[in-house]
């Protein structure tokens, strides 16, 4: 239970973070990329690095390239081509964190 707290409290405690302290964005950025770095950094699973990378470019093509093409979500914070900083960061991170959260189930059964 105490390694699932470590996966997902990060990220938990990064909204919490954006939705009480911070309404620009950029500390977000910064939190979150230190919180992305520093997880794949005290990990041992392998290609880590690699998956965040995987999510960011996936990230930065669905939500700035689709969202040029047909934008159905509005950010009023917008500040890179109409999404959040943070906002890519989130899905290399989300990458990071479905690896790990799987690699614990695995171990588990």
């Amino acid at each position: 239970m105490m390694e699932l707290a470590l996966i997902v409290g990060p990220l938990l405690l990064f909204f919490i973070l954006q939705v009480t302290l911070n309404k620009e964005g950029l500390l977000a950025f910064v939190v979150l990329a230190l919180l992305a770095f520093t997880l794949s950094q005290s990990s041992n699973l392998l290609g880590e690095g690699l998956l965040f990378l995987i999510g960011l470019t996936l990230g930065l093509i669905i939500e700035v390239g689709l969202g040029l093409v047909l934008r159905t979500q509005h950010w009023s914070k917008a500040s890179f081509f109409g999404v959040p900083y943070w906002l890519p960061l989130i899905w290399g991170y989300g990458f990071i964190l479905i690896h790990q959260l799987g690699d614990l189930v695995l171990r588990v059964i």
